[in-house]
């Protein structure tokens, strides 16, 4: 079924919204203002998606042509996830603000989230920005072998001979790693590697776990803005972004030192970058907690390294946040929390709530969960939110990081 819709606005991971006889109608490859003709391929009982026949009236935020795509031999095809590669990175960046003032205000119930937002901060490579990408092994649909990203309906494989959004050198290592015959014998019909790359160590494969038998594999030297080089497992958490992730460090670095706090909570550690980057500008009293163990011994090991005074330990946060905060005065004490996707497990929230620290900073990539947890938190008498700023991680992606300051309620401002 085809329809002629006018595109209202952008939803959150990117299609254009729709209406049509009061349907709400996803059409993805769009933009605001545009009308366009499209193929319904999808009915659900609240909602349809279709995909775009033909462009209308294209709008200013258009490229003349989609920066993310690939010619490959079954021909020209969107990287899996680029979905803003049509679009100018200033139109990117402005429908992603929007995404995230609307999640604040509509499930965060946060009623001045415009006013305390600050100006996002943009990545300074819209492209070849990555440090980091994850491939699996498979065959299309003529038997060949290929190597790429799941498609966009987390079903087909889509073969990446270079991704656009990898540093180059990782996309050279791509090149040689595909035309070595030993190497397709050793990933198999089905298996997958991330490729990571540093300053210090260029671009090197990381293959699953169980192909090493136990091995462990050489650590990598990352660089961090407050710290400088930090030693790094080969499959521990690390931004991807390296310019976006240095200005993320600086600004949480920044509201640490300007809170001045006697205890610094580093949740979610990770590898201990907030922590040690804290440490670093003479914060006395850090303590990091996560549950990935050789994250955390990375963490002790660069405290060690660098005469840092910061302690970090592997612990489910779940099961020790309650703890942790209860003992500490909630008047001299600054959080940071930075989980997975899914947001924050709720024995954090609860302890969080019920133990209010004087400052807490909310690291999320995902705009959504942030929102809920928001809403817990403040809408709990515990917290007031005083900034918020978005910064774009994964420029032509759906996603992006947001770093949110809480003050504890009634502290004087």
């Amino acid at each position: 079924m085809s329809l002629t819709l006018s595109i209202d606005s952008i939803a959150y991971r990117g299609p254009g919204i729709g209406r049509a006889e009061g349907c709400v109608v996803f059409v993805p490859g769009t933009c605001p203002g545009e009308t366009v003709v499209a193929e319904v391929v999808r009915e659900k009982k609240s909602f349809k998606e279709a995909v775009v026949v033909s462009i209308e009236n294209p709008s200013p935020d258009r490229l003349p042509r989609p920066d993310c795509r690939l010619t490959t031999a079954a021909g020209d095809v969107q990287v899996p996830g680029c979905v803003y590669g049509h679009v100018t990175r200033e139109a990117e960046l402005r429908y992603k603000q929007d995404q995230l003032r609307s999640f604040l205000t509509r499930q965060a119930k946060l009623e001045d989230a415009a006013a305390l937002m600050l100006a996002p901060f943009d990545s300074p490579l819209p492209l070849h920005y990555r440090n980091k990408i994850k491939l699996r092994a498979g065959r299309d649909a003529q038997g060949r072998r290929i190597l790429g990203y799941i498609g966009d309906d987390n079903e087909t494989l889509v073969d990446i001979p270079q991704c656009p959004l990898a540093r180059e050198p990782l996309n050279r290592l791509l090149t040689e790693i595909r035309a070595d015959p030993g190497f397709w014998s050793y990933i198999g019909e089905d298996g997958q590697i991330a490729l990571r790359w540093t300053e210090a160590d260029g671009a090197v494969v990381v293959p699953e776990a169980d192909r090493l038998g136990g091995e462990e594999l050489p650590p990598l030297t990352e660089a961090s803005p407050v710290v400088g080089k930090l030693t790094v497992p080969a499959r521990a958490f690390f931004q991807v972004n390296p310019e976006v992730g240095a200005g993320l460090v600086e600004h949480v670095t920044a509201l640490a030192e300007a809170c001045n706090p006697h205890e610094f909570v580093d949740l979610y550690c990770g590898v201990g970058v907030f922590g040690l980057s804290a440490s670093k500008r003479k914060i006395r009293h850090v303590t990091g907690f996560d549950s990935n163990r050789p994250a955390v011994r990375a963490a002790i090991e660069n405290a060690k390294r660098l005469g840092l005074p910061a302690r970090f330990y592997g612990e489910y946060v779940a099961d020790v946040a309650n703890r942790v905060l209860e003992q500490m005065a909630p008047a001299r004490t600054m959080a940071v929390v930075d989980p997975p996707r899914a947001g924050l497990e709720p024995e954090v929230t609860a302890a969080l709530v019920a133990h209010p620290v004087e400052n807490l900073v909310y690291v999320s990539c995902s705009p959504d969960t942030l929102a809920r947890d928001l809403a817990l938190l403040t809408q709990a008498g515990s917290y007031a939110v005083k900034s918020i700023r978005l910064f774009d991680m994964f420029p032509r992606t759906a996603h992006f990081e947001t770093a949110v300051h809480l003050e504890r309620a009634g502290t004087a401002r």
